[in-house]
């Protein structure tokens, strides 16, 4: 929980804040009490019946397990990001809560109302914000009315105010007094008033997008638009602040939804911030996401835009990679390959009887089922290729020592050929076959 003094995170259990000494409440369940994330169902083990039915009920179990992974992992991603934009406005609401409190000692009850009114504006559930507002309406009502020139003196003291301020780059400190202004004299210096108020709003607006605090930037832009709504500049700087406000939304949950927020934002302003890795990073995760899935065509594009804006080896790796499954999963279910290409098969597999052993092993043959001798032979997976095999007398080709037991792909370096997916394991040595089709 929170200090409603300091605003510091203490334990639930604490009695007293170890940052400012403020006693705390005891603590009861409340609408305030984090939120609970979901558990994730327990798996049952597998009964000796079910062990029966085979791979096929086992693959559906993974899936399943796979799919609740991935929800699981979006709602977290989600559930984070709530998490932290709410710190943060309370962070924010607690700042202007203690300036509400200096200036309410100091007796300034329209400006300690005003950073009332922004706290609970920040965070509707800071009680203390809350009371500390309804305690200066009550200050401000009970007060004798001023009449006509004492508003207008007091109006020219905080434009003044206003004018000191706009030097020092105070463009809140500006906003506050201004609006104090409209709200005792509407009329007095109007044009300089709007003009001053929504230079402060726009500069406000652009110092909190540094500082991330991208909500409030956009209050602060759409307060100086109902001002003045035909200035150009400050609705662009909205529209920047609301779409990496979008693409921060889908981060991690929705990566097409990112795409889609900060390929916009990339387009109208590429330097904004940190949008250019953010749409690379979008671009690589869904590309991986796609990958996993087994939408490798996809995977592929996606690849192919991430690797636009920057290159590595190690991305284009795993390009040709999904590249190379999109050829073997776009060949027509029972359509041979075009005449000449050469297909893999697998053959058969053998256990060596020895644990930290596991090979790849295969022949290339032609038309009549004779050796092709000479021919270099392509393994790779994901980043990692290793050097080329070459096709011996008996057109035999090996693969030994690999250290990784994933799937592989096996091509044909000087041959037209769809390339082959190889499940490695480990005590395993895998037999395949490459022959023309005719």
């Amino acid at each position: 929980m929170y200090c409603n003094e300091c605003g510091a995170r203490v334990d639930d259990d604490a009695l007293v804040c170890p940052n400012c000494g403020q006693q705390l409440p005891q603590r009861v369940e409340s609408a305030e009490s984090p939120i609970s994330m979901p558990e994730e169902p327990e798996t049952a083990s597998p009964s000796p019946r079910t062990r029966g039915c085979g791979w096929a009920m086992v693959a559906g179990m993974l899936a399943g397990f796979a799919i609740l992974v991935v929800v699981a992992l979006a709602l977290l991603g989600i559930y984070q990001g709530v998490q932290e934009r709410t710190r943060l406005n309370r962070a924010a609401a607690t700042e202007h809560y203690h300036k509400g409190l200096e200036q309410l000692a100091a007796e300034n009850y329209e400006l300690a109302r005003a950073e009332f009114e922004l706290a609970v504006q920040l965070d509707p559930k800071n009680r203390d914000a809350a009371t500390k507002l309804l305690e200066v309406n009550a200050l401000l009502s009970s007060q004798a009315t001023p009449t006509s020139p004492m508003h207008q003196q007091t109006a020219m003291l905080l434009y003044n105010e206003a004018r000191q301020l706009h030097n020092q780059g105070d463009w809140e400190g500006v906003i506050v007094k201004l609006e104090q202004v409209q709200a005792l004299v509407p009329e007095y210096e109007r044009e300089q008033v709007t003009a001053l108020l929504v230079e402060a709003y726009h500069k406000a607006g652009l110092r909190l997008v540094d500082e991330n605090r991208m909500e409030e930037a956009i209050r602060y832009f759409d307060r100086a638009l109902e001002l003045h709504p035909a200035e150009g500049e400050i609705r662009e700087q909205k529209r920047l602040a609301s779409l990496y406000l979008a693409g921060l939304g889908y981060w991690g949950a929705n990566w097409q939804g990112a795409i889609d927020s900060f390929s916009v934002l990339y387009q109208l302003e590429p330097d904004y911030k940190d949008t250019r890795q953010r749409l690379y990073d979008a671009y690589v995760a869904y590309a991986d996401v796609l990958y996993d899935d087994g939408d490798w065509c996809a995977a592929r594009d996606w690849y192919d835009s991430a690797l636009a804006m920057t290159f590595s080896e190690p991305l284009k790796a795993k390009r040709e990679d999904a590249a190379q499954y999109c050829v073997v999963a776009s060949l027509p279910t029972g359509t041979p390959p075009p005449s000449g290409t050469f297909v893999g098969r697998l053959v058969r597999v053998e256990d060596v009887g020895l644990e930290t052993a596991m090979m790849i092993r295969g022949h290339i043959l032609d038309e009549e089922g004779e050796p092709i001798v000479g021919v270099r032979v392509g393994l790779s997976a994901w980043d990692w290729s290793a050097p080329p095999a070459l096709t011996n007398a008996e057109g035999s080709f090996a693969f030994d020592g690999l250290g990784n037991p994933v799937t592989y792909t096996v091509t044909l370096v000087d041959l037209p050929s769809v390339p082959l997916p190889v499940k490695a394991d480990w005590s395993k040595l895998v037999w395949v076959e490459f022959r023309p089709q005719p």
